[in-house]
């Protein structure tokens, strides 16, 4: 999906944090079970992006249903091998709108779906 000019976000927006990682498979040392830990790697400051109703109603029924959105300042580093950290839940990334207007600074729209694989 291509953004086109989102230069309109006020910096003092972007007050809520996005940590960006991976899953690690680690051995509990009390059980020696396997469990999965969240490896953090980068955060970039964001803010949510709201949908308009018109939008919301036509994700219905989609892979997209029960996601969010959140604006991030441009980062090449983020793909979506990543797994993101947002308020104690671990998402995963589903689409990433790219600002393509050339501006010096751009935004990305990342999608967001709860990783059902990792919870909490």
């Amino acid at each position: 999906m291509r953004i086109m000019a989102l230069n309109k976000f006020s910096p003092e927006r972007f007050n809520q944090k996005l940590v960006f990682g991976t899953l690690k498979s680690v051995q509990n040392e009390n059980t020696g079970a396997n469990e999965t830990s969240f490896e953090p790697a980068f955060s970039l400051w964001t803010m949510p992006y709201t949908r308009t109703l018109s939008q919301n109603l036509s994700i219905n029924g989609t892979a997209y249903e029960d996601s969010i959105q959140m604006v991030v300042r441009h980062n090449p580093a983020i793909n979506r091998e990543l797994i993101v950290q947002y308020s104690n839940q671990l998402y995963k990334i589903i689409d990433s709108g790219v600002d393509d207007s050339n501006q010096v600074i751009s935004y990305d729209i990342l999608t967001l779906k709860l990783n059902q694989k990792a919870g909490k």
